[in-house]
């Protein structure tokens, strides 16, 4: 298996939330725990990317091997100031893009969209809602960071190679944003 990065984002404020998310208590650990578990189980390391209570997730993964921590200190400006600061230390020839706060990926929707990769964007969907994660190429990567003015990630990855690609697999669409979904995700 060739070596694969996965960047996830732990960076924000929890604001719809209520508090902050990524310790909330999930199977054996936190929210986090769950997300960056998941990932390892098929890639080889997790770029963690932080921001609000950063100093947090440094004391609780600095010393796991398999996580780079990169800290954004510009993460009020949004998830795409935190992809564009853990750029430069994808290794791989690939890199998904994920979220923190997305416990319900797993191993095999991992391996799925791998098995599509292509020389653009995989831009994963469930019912024509936008998932996760996303794959591409670091070249693309490289590319959507440098189009800041598109605002958004989604947006500078549409702008270049892409594939949409449908999955009959609602959690990769499952992202905590608010008790409700809290609520709601646990008893899946």
């Amino acid at each position: 298996m060739p070596k694969i990065d996965c960047i996830m984002t732990a960076a924000g404020l929890s604001s719809r939330m209520g508090q902050w998310k990524m310790m909330l208590p999930w199977q054996e650990g936190t929210i986090l725990d769950a997300s960056i578990k998941n990932a390892l189980q098929f890639c080889s390391r997790v770029i963690l990317v932080t921001g609000y209570r950063a100093n947090e997730l440094h004391s609780r993964y600095a010393n796991h091997k398999d996580i780079i921590i990169v800290h954004n200190p510009n993460y009020t400006q949004g998830l795409f100031s935190s992809i564009t600061a853990a750029v430069s230390t994808v290794e791989s020839e690939y890199c998904f893009i994920t979220h923190g706060d997305m416990p319900c990926l797993n191993e095999e929707i991992f391996n799925k969209i791998w098995q599509l990769r292509g020389d653009g964007a995989l831009l994963p969907h469930f019912n024509g809602i936008p998932g996760h994660p996303i794959l591409l190429p670091v070249t693309c990567l490289i590319q959507a960071v440098s189009h800041a003015s598109m605002g958004s990630m989604r947006q500078a990855l549409l702008a270049g190679i892409h594939y949409s690609v449908a999955l009959d697999d609602e959690r990769i669409i499952l992202d905590i944003d608010t008790p409700d979904d809290f609520k709601r995700i646990t008893k899946i």
